[in-house]
């Protein structure tokens, strides 16, 4: 009798490339939240009139919020203090950034973003996460393919 098995897929955070300015990341904090990319607005607003009648605002908003937590020993944290160093003496450099899960192809980019919050910094008994928020004004997702047969 033949058994029906389902496709067995695997994710581990090894198979999720971060780059930025084509350089990837190394030294990544631990856990579930290390990468997070959140929109800024919701893609619609929907209105419900006095009559009943309904419609739905779409956003022209392409912007979205990306958050990274790295190891206090991480080489990024140099390269974005330095980036941060810079804008702050006029610099109008932009940041090119890039997720990518490689197993799904899942993730995206952005070629204009920065750096719009920097991390709090502690030094004690064990290391600390740094947690940098970069903003990216035009996040454009991968163009990924759904075939649940693979």
């Amino acid at each position: 009798m033949a058994v029906d098995c389902k496709p067995l897929t695997i994710y581990g955070k090894d198979m999720v490339s971060f780059t930025v300015d084509d350089r990837e990341v190394i030294g990544l904090w631990e856990g579930d939240d290390v990468i997070t990319v959140e929109r800024q607005t919701d893609l619609g607003t929907p209105m419900t009139g006095a009559d009943g009648s309904t419609i739905v605002s779409f956003t022209s908003d392409q912007s979205a919020l990306l958050t990274v937590k790295l190891q206090a020993n991480s080489a990024a944290n140099t390269y974005f203090e330095k980036w941060v160093k810079a804008r702050r003496m006029g610099s109008t450099r932009l940041l090119r950034v890039a997720v990518r899960d490689t197993a799904t192809g899942e993730g995206g980019g952005c070629t204009s973003a920065v750096i719009i919050k920097e991390p709090s910094k502690s030094w004690g008994g064990t290391a600390t996460e740094r947690e940098w928020q970069i903003f990216c004004n035009c996040w454009q997702e991968n163009d990924i393919t759904y075939n649940p047969a693979a």
